[in-house]
């Protein structure tokens, strides 16, 4: 093993490493325009159904359903807009040495990675008494009653919404840059 020891004598190098070093034991705001950029790149993987590929389109049970809703056509993976739903829930939390990103809703994690019908196995589910249209036109009254249900009842495709793009790196490193640029003006005009 080797060791070598390099002494920085040049005020100018020590004064940017400095910087550097006092940069680094702070990185929170550093981390928050990271959240920040991670964030909106999220919302636009929403808006434009995947990205870099696109998502599976819904099923068409699932759009005749939205259909009754009123909120087809519209965008896959959002049913009541940007601010609710599971668009709404992607949030970011700056720390010194990393940003968590989240989405906080019990659904987040099947629609990222996907899930075979009857995964997460069966439940009772209680069916009130109704009145039934039968295909010959007529209405027949069902009892209340209960019955075994997969969940989910059918597969769901994995819709990978927490990525971030490689564009996203680039847009990273410039405003890390800019940043690591901001706090040497301000220090020297602080000097």
């Amino acid at each position: 093993m080797v060791n070598s020891t390099i002494e920085i004598r040049d005020e100018g190098v020590r004064s940017l490493l400095s910087e550097i070093q006092s940069r680094l034991q702070h990185l929170k705001p550093a981390m928050s325009l990271i959240g920040e950029i991670v964030q909106e790149s999220i919302e636009r993987n929403f808006e434009e159904g995947g990205r870099p590929e696109k998502w599976k389109d819904l099923s068409s049970s699932t759009k005749l359903q939205r259909q009754r809703i009123r909120k087809w056509p519209g965008m896959i993976l959002v049913r009541s807009g940007k601010a609710g739903g599971l668009m709404g829930a992607i949030s970011y939390r700056a720390f010194d040495d990393r940003v968590e990103m989240s989405a906080n809703k019990e659904y987040a994690a099947v629609h990222q990675f996907g899930a075979k019908r009857g995964a997460f196995g069966t439940i009772l589910a209680k069916v009130r008494s109704h009145m039934r249209r039968m295909a010959n036109g007529k209405t027949v009254q069902v009892r209340a009653h209960t019955r075994k249900v997969v969940l989910p009842w059918g597969d769901i495709p994995a819709r990978p919404f927490m990525m971030v793009q490689n564009e996203d790196w680039d847009e990273i490193r410039e405003s890390l840059l800019d940043h690591l640029e901001t706090a040497r003006r301000q220090r020297r005009r602080g000097a």
